[in-house]
This record gives C-alpha cells, sequence and structure tokens, in this order.
C-alpha cells in the first residue's frame, strides 16, 4: 500500500481549490535534510556578510543597491532596460538630469 500523501493536490486546475492544507503545514514538507543544508550555507553567507560589513563606510549604500537591482529586473519584465553602470551613476548624483529616459523609469519605480 502506498504511503499516505500529506496533502491532497488537487487535479483539475479549472475548479477552484479550497482544501488547501492546514497551517501550520507539516513538518515532514520542510524537514528535510537538503533544507537544512541550504540553511547552513545561507547562515554562512550572512556571517561572511556581517563579518566584511564593517569594512563598508556606508551600510546604506549595500542596502541601496539590493533595491536598485529588484527595480531593474522589475522594469526589464516590462521592456525598460539599463546598464548597472548607468543606474548607479544616476543613483549617486544629486541631480537625474543626465540619465537616459529608462534609467529615470528604474530610479522613480525603486
Amino acid at each position: 500500500m502506498p504511503p499516505k500523501p500529506l496533502y491532497i493536490i488537487n487535479p483539475d486546475r479549472n475548479v477552484p481549490w479550497n482544501r488547501l492544507p492546514e497551517l501550520p503545514i507539516h513538518p515532514d514538507l520542510y524537514r528535510t535534510v537538503a533544507i537544512y543544508e541550504q540553511l547552513g550555507y545561507a547562515k554562512e553567507a550572512l556571517g561572511r556578510l556581517q563579518g566584511r560589513s564593517v569594512a563598508i563606510p556606508n551600510q546604506g549604500l549595500l542596502i541601496n543597491s539590493i533595491s536598485l537591482q529588484e527595480a531593474k529586473a522589475s522594469s526589464a519584465i516590462e521592456n525598460i532596460f539599463t546598464t548597472d553602470d548607468e543606474l548607479y551613476r544616476a543613483f549617486s548624483e544629486s541631480t537625474t538630469e543626465q540619465a537616459t529616459e529608462p534609467t529615470k523609469e528604474v530610479l522613480r519605480y525603486r
């Protein structure tokens, strides 16, 4: 006899599915060796980042770069493309008058 599934999957994608698994989800869905390995890698990377962060004079730049990259990727979905160089140059300058129109759009999206 096959093992009972942890939750039932909706076989018909055309019908709304209201039999979602109860929260919290069953631990067997997320307590796996693969998940714990990835958790270890993430903690290691965060530790390295924390150790190197003291060398960054303005840590706000690191946070801003993450939001700029997210805005750039989201804008690319809408066919608005710019380069990292143009984006960071326009962000670091006090005025964006010389920036290209796509770069200005990404900065506004951020």
